[in-house]
């Protein structure tokens, strides 16, 4: 699922923050702490309970961004509720933590000394992007996020209420439009590390946002629309998105990416173990995805799986083992 240069499962967690500090930002927002040892990611992972796919997509994502490469991951074992818990502890992080930090610094690093209008007015200029920013995530949260839940829950949004669309290029000029303001007009006297200090920490709030944008724009968005698709799928054959199935009634689209990976696993013949291994879950994860499969599809044997993914081109006939 990742492009050559991305991090995999096998590899050294620690190996992560060799390659850019800047990552330790991502950890943190999985729940990850510190303390990795000698473990793979995917051990870490397991660890603290994090989809690992999900976890990977993200990094690598963030890295192709910060490394300035061309191209992106695969979003096919993404999981969307691992997804959605990430990008809300980044807003959580940004608006509880980062912006007020940063208000604070940057109140205590204008000289007092120097009694001018302009100071004033970029610390206004400040707490109303601060304002545009809450603003902002109230509408991800509100509306963005709780439509992917409804869909997550089988729900279908009436078209006036479909999807929103790519909503965050303005959001991002305008924190650039802030700095290159403190840097033109701020009349500094002296050297000012403080003042300093914060606007090389505007720079990297500027860098996060923009990341966290992208990945909303260019992994939280195509999701969406897959899933929307889903639903709509499943709206016109008149079903229910939890709808058990008959064995040929219907296509893989009523399984999840990760259902229908461990379904293609089943059919090549991997034992749980085996597919734990290879998918990077846990082997209780594993039994819990077939017994969902079994239950969505009413198939219950190895051979039925394969004749399923056969049917539905997830593999070819060479690759069955049985």
């Amino acid at each position: 699922m990742l492009y050559t240069s991305g991090f995999k499962p096998s590899d050294k967690f620690y190996r992560i923050i060799e390659r850019d500090y800047r990552l330790m930002q991502v950890v943190a927002r999985f729940n990850i702490t510190m303390g990795f040892a000698d473990r793979t990611i995917s051990e870490v992972c397991h660890m603290h309970e994090v989809d690992v796919h999900t976890f990977l997509a993200v990094i690598n994502q963030v890295v192709c961004y910060l490394e300035g490469q061309s191209g992106s991951v695969s979003l096919e074992l993404v999981d969307m509720p691992a997804l959605l818990g990430y990008l809300k502890r980044t807003h959580i992080y940004l608006i509880d933590y980062q912006l007020p930090q940063m208000r604070r610094t940057l109140f205590a690093a204008m000289d007092s000394t120097v009694q001018n209008d302009v100071a004033i007015l970029l610390l206004k200029y400040f707490d109303l992007y601060v304002t545009q920013v809450q603003d902002h995530v109230h509408h991800e949260e509100g509306d963005v996020f709780a439509y992917a839940e409804q869909l997550m829950n089988g729900q279908w949004v009436e078209e006036e209420k479909s999807m929103p669309r790519r909503h965050n290029e303005d959001f991002v000029a305008k924190l650039h439009e802030l700095l290159q303001m403190f840097l033109q007009y701020y009349p500094q006297e002296g050297v000012n590390e403080e003042l300093n200090h914060v606007i090389y920490d505007l720079y990297r709030i500027e860098e996060d946002i923009r990341i966290h944008c992208r990945i909303e724009d260019e992994m939280l968005m195509p999701l969406l629309r897959r899933l929307e698709h889903r639903r709509m799928n499943q709206r016109q054959v008149g079903l229910p998105s939890n709808a058990s199935l008959k064995e040929n009634s219907v296509g893989a689209d009523l399984l999840s990416e990760r259902e229908q990976a461990v379904a293609v696993c089943v059919a090549k013949g991997l034992a749980n173990k085996e597919i734990a291994d290879q998918l990077g879950i846990s082997f209780n994860t594993v039994t819990t995805h077939r017994r969902n499969i079994a239950r969505k599809l009413n198939i219950h044997s190895p051979a039925g799986i394969a004749i399923f993914c056969v049917v539905n081109k997830l593999v070819t006939l060479e690759e069955i083992k049985l």
